[in-house]
């Protein structure tokens, strides 16, 4: 029934440094939708594997659709292979899709032996650079140029696709032990060290104020008090930790003495579980030893709540620290008083027939099968529900999601393929987060877990979607039309920006040797083409085209090591950054999204005024793209939509994560502006999958913004932060901070969540509800700087004008911005309040439907209802809006074109 195609290993080939694209079957019609296929299996024949060796019971399974993608993840598997046991274990296998299923029984075979690993090295690029018509970048790892470390504590079987980053696990990547990081899976905290693998319940935290520089500023946080530690008495000290598995939202972790082949123990991390599940590879040595620090002492339990000492017979063993210290009573500005003490439990469960050994605050345990998982509860009473579902472990989870060309509608899909270890009969449960079920119409179950994140909601099953709407996304505004609006005023404003953007001006932002610097002149002149353009100014528009071609094509092109500006193409890891290494974008490949951003915003904006730009340097604008927005999974050559996670819904900002809080993100704004370039270099190229997947990070990114950095729902921020503050500087794993990493000015704390000052961040208020939540936040913004600004008058007033463009415009004052860290914002700025003066608020009332090429935002005021209508193409295009009482609405824009279109 299935087309077998048993595939050879194939030599890696330099396909896509020569500018081609992955292989990927989309259908070229919009609405066209391919029926359900299994076009070939792999992967599941009987196995031989060498005994110490874990073994993942997806590892090397390929199941491809009729997308050409890897649907591996929709199988359920029964059963389970003790990989230190010798002899024969049976798995089966099962998936449905469409009308077809596979079910199939797989022996897996345990024997001893020597284990070895293939040799699998991410060194197949030879040449030092790569040329794609007038473009060009470099190629490796040449000592003058500063590079990340290479990957190195990953099983080599993993180095056939591009190595991730920017994740909540990848300190595990480049540091034994992580460097002993905090690895966050919401509602559990785990780190590694000498002591073995702590797990920790953090708990919600508390609220902790500090009052640098005369600002008040402050952070909600757990304390870093270890609960319990997990090892086998056969691991030493110094033993290392090595990535063995991982997807979207899990990861596998081995544990192994040095220079010594046989995974000890492997732990199984999964976003949203309750669970840590471990496996070792001898029954009787693992242990866990119980941390007493800031308890005022430990009980155990049974699974029926009686109280047990010494050694304990069962499936399940209950750990409850009496009274342990979890925070502080606090108060503005800087004050701690007596501490907070709460109970913590954990649930142990194992197999039947197990035995606990408790001395001294060690639970050496004797396992009937050698696993056994960890949970964090909230009481004794929840122990027999929690054990109940604590033998279904996720071994991949996956995220994938559709767009609904018609209606606009991002729908995402979370799966998780499972492994029932015991019953088949069982179920999984996992947490989530609230922007998952704030988006959801999931069943939610009577348990939840207060965390920094917020109040996480359990649901029951390994699947679940969410919804969210794309309302349109524009490069700026057209012209505003408003009385106040002067033309003369604007050429001045535009006049000023190209004073500040000579070619021959060494000081400047546009000369700077480093990219994110270069985006305060990059973003302005590609703003300052369109206004231009849009006022019938086209001497001015033709000498800004002259200065944005001159810095992108400076960047997009290396001239050999004494080149300042270029792009370095990294294989080990299967990334691109920049000759300089500002904030760490090379050395630690942090910050891609954002910095990346700006210069492909600018690329689409070029493309769509020069035309010889897309075809001199389409191909580099290509090449950096992919650095964080491949939309296709397992390539060699680019990770999938490198910086951001599909679990937590948001860009993380660290390239390795090494911090004790996890990853982190402070500028909300700039990870959506990155998305909005992806978007409009997508629409100029006419490539819908890609399209797509910005649409994707888009909502996502934007709905993060609006749940975790503004709190719009009201379910994160704890009563005594949000007493305070209406916004987070800063999201961490397991943190998030009123401050910045530049500054603790409350100016800097909410704009940089507001910059750069573009069309887009309209969506902060598409809605009434969302206006009005926005305007409640500005206000606590205004009242932390006693209603008076100080700098960043910019980004202050475009978010002003988007509560109420009368009064920003009242207030503006060119002076103001042009004494201000960033004075070539003055002319987008004008033009952008005086824009919404003219077109009002944004309307969720009329959608657009999703096009290959045009994008629009539309805008009500006064009873009036404009679309603005974006156009790079080279041929007129056909659009279709849907409206109220099932109204639709068609129109054609003309070639070439930004305009506005009355709908009402």
């Amino acid at each position: 029934m299935f087309k077998k195609r048993w595939l050879m290993v194939l030599i890696l080939t330099l396909i896509l440094l020569s500018g081609c694209k992955p292989k990927s079957n989309i259908p070229e019609d919009e609405d066209e939708v391919l029926p359900k296929s299994i076009e070939s299996i792999e992967g599941l024949e009987d196995i031989t594997i060498t005994q110490n060796q874990y073994f993942h019971p997806l590892q090397g399974v390929e199941v491809l659709n009729e997308k050409d993608e890897n649907i591996s993840y929709l199988f359920e598997v029964t059963g389970h292979v003790n990989y230190g046991k010798l002899g024969e274990q049976t798995l089966s296998y099962k998936l449905n899709y469409g009308d077809e299923s596979i079910d199939k029984t797989r022996k897996v075979t345990v024997v001893a032996g020597t284990i070895t690993r293939p040799t699998i090295t991410r060194n197949q690029v030879s040449q030092p650079q790569v040329n794609l018509e007038a473009g060009s970048y470099r190629v490796g790892t040449a000592s003058d140029l500063t590079h990340p470390i290479n990957p190195q504590f990953i099983n080599p079987e993993l180095l056939n696709q591009a190595v991730p980053s920017n994740g909540w696990w990848t300190s595990l990547l480049v540091q034994n032990y992580g460097g002993s990081n905090g690895i966050y899976t919401n509602p559990l905290r785990s780190s590694f060290s000498n002591l073995g693998a702590e797990v920790t319940n953090p708990g919600a935290g508390f609220v902790q104020y500090w009052n640098p520089d005369g600002f008040n500023t402050m952070a909600n946080f757990s304390l870093v008090l270890p609960d319990m530690y997990l090892k086998t008495s056969t691991l030493n000290e110094g033993y290392q930790t090595h990535v063995v598995d991982y997807s979207q939202s899990s990861v596998s972790v081995a544990m192994r003495n040095v220079s010594q082949p046989q995974d000890h123990m492997v732990l199984t991390y999964n976003q949203g579980s309750p669970y840590i599940f471990a496996e070792v590879m001898n029954n009787s040595n693992p242990y866990i030893n119980v941390v007493p620090a800031g308890a005022s002492g430990i009980e155990f339990y049974n699974i029926d709540g009686q109280a047990v000492t010494g050694t304990h017979n069962g499936d399940a063993l209950i750990v409850k620290y009496v009274q342990k210290h979890i925070g502080y009573q606090t108060s503005r500005p800087a004050q701690v008083g007596q501490p907070i003490f709460g109970d913590r439990f954990f649930l142990i469960s194992t197999t039947e027939g197990s035995s606990f050994s408790i001395n001294n605050n060690r639970i050496s345990m004797n396992l009937s099968d050698n696993y056994f998982t960890v949970a964090a509860i909230q009481s004794l009473s929840e122990a027999q529900f929690y054990h109940e579902h604590a033998f279904v472990k996720t071994i991949k989870g996956e995220v994938t999601y559709e767009v609904n060309h018609k209606t606009s509608i991002v729908e995402t899909t979370y799966h998780n393929a499972i492994q029932y270890l015991k019953d088949d009969t069982d179920t999984s449960v996992q947490f989530l987060l609230p922007h998952h079920y704030l988006n959801s119409d999931v069943e939610l179950l009577d348990y939840e877990f207060e965390t920094v994140r917020g109040h996480l909601k359990l649901m029951a099953g390994n699947t679940f979607k969410t919804q969210l709407s794309f309302y349109g996304l524009l490069p700026a505004m057209t012209t505003p039309t408003n009385g106040e609006f002067s033309k003369d005023t604007m050429n001045d404003y535009l006049a000023d920006l190209s004073l500040r953007t000579r070619t021959n001006d060494t000081e400047n932002f546009l000369n700077d040797e480093g990219p994110y610097w270069n985006s305060k002149a990059i973003y302005p002149l590609a703003q300052g083409i369109i206004i231009a353009d849009q006022i019938g100014n086209d001497s001015m528009k033709d000498d800004l085209i002259l200065r944005l071609r001159y810095v992108l094509s400076d960047w997009y092109t290396y001239s050999g090591s004494a080149d300042k500006r270029y792009l370095n193409y990294n294989e080990r890891w299967g990334s691109v950054y920049y000759s300089n290494n500002d904030f760490n974008t090379a050395s630690e490949l942090s910050d891609h999204a954002f910095t990346h951003g700006y210069l492909i915003y600018a690329s689409a904006v070029l493309a769509m005024y020069d035309k010889s730009f897309t075809t001199d340097f389409g191909g580099v604008v290509d090449t950096l793209l992919a650095d964080y927005m491949t939309p296709v999974k397992g390539d060699y050559n680019y990770a999938y939509l490198r910086s951001f996670d599909a679990w937590a819904g948001h860009t993380w900002a660290h390239g390795f994560g090494t911090f004790a809080e996890g990853n982190n993100i402070e500028s909300s704004s700039e990870a959506i502006q990155s998305w909005v370039g992806g978007y409009l270099w997508a629409l100029q190229k006419g490539d819908k999958q890609l399209r797509d997947a910005a649409i994707y990070g888009f909502v996502h990114e934007l709905s993060s913004a609006k749940t975790y950095m503004f709190d719009y729902e009201g379910v994160v921020f704890k009563d005594n932060y949000k007493q305070y503050a209406a916004v987070a500087g800063m999201i961490w794993g397991g943190k998030y901070d009123y401050a910045t990493w530049f500054g603790a000015n409350p100016t800097f704390i909410y704009g940089i969540q507001w910059l750069p000052n573009g069309e887009y961040i309209s969506n902060y208020a598409v809605t009434p509800e969302e206006k009005t939540k926005l305007a409640a936040i500005y206000q606590t913004y205004l009242t932390a700087k006693n209603n008076t600004l100080d700098t960043w008058f910019a980004n202050m007033w475009s978010i002003q004008a988007l509560i109420n463009p009368s009064l920003a415009i009242s207030q503006f004052d060119a002076n103001k911005i042009l004494n201000d860290d960033y004075p070539s914002d003055l002319s987008q700025t004008y033009y952008l309040l005086h824009g919404l003066q003219t077109y009002g608020s944004r309307s969720s009332d009329y959608i657009m439907e999703i096009h290959k090429h045009v994008s629009s935002s539309v805008y009500a005021k006064d009873g009036s209802v404009y679309a603005l209508v974006w156009n790079p193409s080279d041929s007129t295009q056909t659009i279709t809006f849907h409206g109220p009482n099932d109204s639709t609405i068609t129109k054609t824009v003309k070639a070439n074109t930004f305009v506005s279109i009355k709908l009402k």
